[in-house]
C-alpha cells in the first residue's frame, strides 16, 4: 500500500511514469550508490562525511569511525 501511495506521489511529477516495481529498484539503486559513497568517504578517499549523514543509516550500517559512542 506504501509502494502505491509513492507512486501516486512521484508519477504527476516524474518525467516517465513508473510503476511500483520500477520505483522499489530505484530505490535500491539509491540506497546502494549513498552506501556506495559513504564507504568511500569513510576510507579517506575525499572530505569527511556531514555528520547528518549517519541519520540515513542504522547504527551498524555506520563505518566504525562514525558510530555513535555505545
Amino acid at each position: 500500500k506504501v509502494w502505491e501511495l509513492i507512486r501516486h506521489k512521484v508519477n504527476p511529477v516524474a518525467a516517465c511514469p513508473r510503476d511500483v516495481e520500477d520505483l522499489k529498484k530505484r530505490w535500491r539503486d539509491l540506497k546502494r550508490r549513498d552506501r556506495s559513497k559513504l564507504c568511500r568517504l569513510s576510507q579517506g578517499c575525499g572530505p569527511p562525511a556531514p555528520p547528518a549523514l549517519g541519520l540515513l543509516l542504522a547504527p551498524e550500517e555506520l563505518p566504525p569511525a562514525t558510530a555513535p559512542p555505545a
